[in-house]
């Protein structure tokens, strides 16, 4: 909802979380559908850091996520 209301910032915040708990717990599915919701974010947002945030979480390089999150938003 915050990323449709066009509050960033907060859409980032909970999608993180949310992605570093579904890693935690090693849930796959979930981890693909926060990515891909993460994509659409920063797609809208133009948040260049949300990459190297996404790879903070997933513990892989910024290149790595940028990639994840470009792969994710593919139709």
């Amino acid at each position: 909802m915050a990323q449709e209301q066009r509050q960033w910032q907060q859409a980032r915040e909970y999608l993180l979380k949310a992605l570093a708990i579904f890693v935690e717990f090693y849930d796959e599915h979930n981890v693909e559908i926060a990515l891909w919701n993460l994509a659409r974010l920063w797609q809208a947002s133009g948040d260049a850091s949300l990459p190297g945030a996404v790879a903070a979480v997933l513990k892989i390089q910024p290149q790595e996520a940028e990639a994840l999150l470009r792969k994710s938003h593919e139709p």
